[in-house]
């Protein structure tokens, strides 16, 4: 990995090399001195899967246990009661 000390213009931009030209990156600032510039790999929205296409497969034992919960929910714990009653003073 090459390593080029480059100065910036007043308005803070810095040249960056020929292999990036015409290239999407991610700026990151990693601290007070320091930044990120990476190449973007972008994908186009067609190619994303949808949540639903993944199927999870759970075991008996895990399926037998939602099953039953299903049924028989636990009671609330007193933190969810509290949540439960500030959100609803909150939002009615």
């Amino acid at each position: 990995m090459d390593t080029e000390t480059r100065t910036t213009d007043a308005k803070a931009r810095v040249v960056l090399p020929k292999s990036f030209a015409n290239a999407t990156v991610i700026v990151e600032r990693v601290s007070e001195t320091e930044v990120r510039i990476r190449r973007a790999r972008v994908v186009a929205e067609d190619e994303l899967p949808f949540a639903e296409e993944a199927t999870i497969t759970l075991s008996d034992r895990d399926r037998d246990r939602f099953l039953e919960l299903l049924a028989n929910p636990p009671d609330p714990t007193p933190a969810l009661v509290k949540a439960a009653a500030r959100h609803k003073a909150r939002r009615g």
